[in-house]
């Protein structure tokens, strides 16, 4: 049955298309919605996953080196319609034994650098930065059938960075195919090759994680401030998820995650993306054109179905 609220919402955008049922005339809003994170931990992961059978969540970015990885492996096995990305977080422990890749690890046998030392990343042995990359994308395909579909991939020629995109060229993973919009906290711009895509990664994340400006922080006014140009597709992340006492140690973003998993499943969020006639899409959707996502959204019946907008 569908919620009062959404089908308001939804009542409410087919008021408006009266002028809209030309398609030609029609401007084309796509939206990636990307989970951040996911295998952090068990408890992250109870949480992250809501912000996809609850909410509008339509790409997984999963850590393939994290305490919790197998399991969401597993979860996300069983739901095609998402795509996934390769969320490369080297701050737990590699999938191959510590004794193969010693330049990579301390003691502890977890990655050296951590979440609070990035320059000991130069570090890394090209050989044994492969080695690692090649075993985690075999977990994935292990478990789920699949490699992931995107990357990000960095700049710089120390050989962890040369061996990362080596890999992904070796196996066919995209990256590169984004810019970012003015303002962003990294300034990214999307290679030549994927220009036409017009895909944009917006800002998502807090000015800062410190959580003396935590009450100031609203995740769903961020998302629902985004303003569209025909034909651009908008890449939008958060870490909706829960905290526990391994998340509140490591990561700087702790209990904010708490607060963006509220917005991702909020009504307001929901009737957002009906109320703008709003195209949910998964990353390969719009580097191949298909249309996986949304052909999910009507087989399920969901609200959030675009075929609903403009009928």
């Amino acid at each position: 049955m569908r919620d009062n609220g959404l089908k308001a919402a939804q009542d409410t955008a087919k008021g408006q298309l009266p002028e809209l049922l030309n398609q030609e005339k029609m401007m084309r809003k796509r939206l990636i919605f990307r989970v951040d994170d996911l295998g952090y931990t068990e408890a992250y992961d109870l949480g992250a996953v809501r912000a996809f059978d609850e909410g509008i969540a339509s790409s997984a970015d999963i850590m393939l080196d994290s305490p919790h990885t197998k399991e969401i492996l597993h979860w996300v096995k069983d739901r095609p319609w998402l795509s996934i990305g390769w969320h490369r977080h080297l701050w737990e422990s590699p999938v191959l034994p510590p004794s193969q890749v010693p330049s990579l690890v301390d003691e502890r046998g977890r990655f050296k650098w951590g979440h609070r030392h990035p320059e000991r990343m130069a570090e890394a042995a090209y050989e044994e930065a492969y080695r690692e990359f090649e075993a985690e994308l075999e977990l994935c395909h292990s478990i789920t059938g699949r490699y992931p579909d995107v990357a990000s991939a960095r700049e710089g020629d120390i050989p962890l960075e040369r061996a990362f995109r080596d890999i992904l060229d070796r196996y066919g993973i995209v990256y590169g195919h984004y810019s970012t919009v003015p303002g962003h906290h990294h300034q990214t711009v999307c290679d030549e090759k994927y220009r036409s895509l017009k895909l944009f990664s917006a800002n998502a994340f807090p000015p800062s994680y410190d959580l003396a400006f935590f009450k100031d922080y609203d995740p769903l006014k961020l998302m629902t401030a985004l303003s569209w140009s025909d034909g651009e597709t908008y890449f939008y992340g958060w870490h909706p998820g829960y905290c526990d006492d391994h998340i509140l140690e490591e990561s700087t973003c702790n209990i904010h995650r708490c607060k963006e998993l509220q917005a991702a499943v909020s009504e307001e969020l929901k009737n957002w993306v009906i109320q703008n006639r709003i195209e949910l899409v998964n990353q390969r959707d719009v580097l191949y054109g298909t249309n996986e996502f949304q052909d999910h959204l009507k087989e399920t019946g969901s609200p959030l179905w675009a075929g609903n907008f403009v009928s």
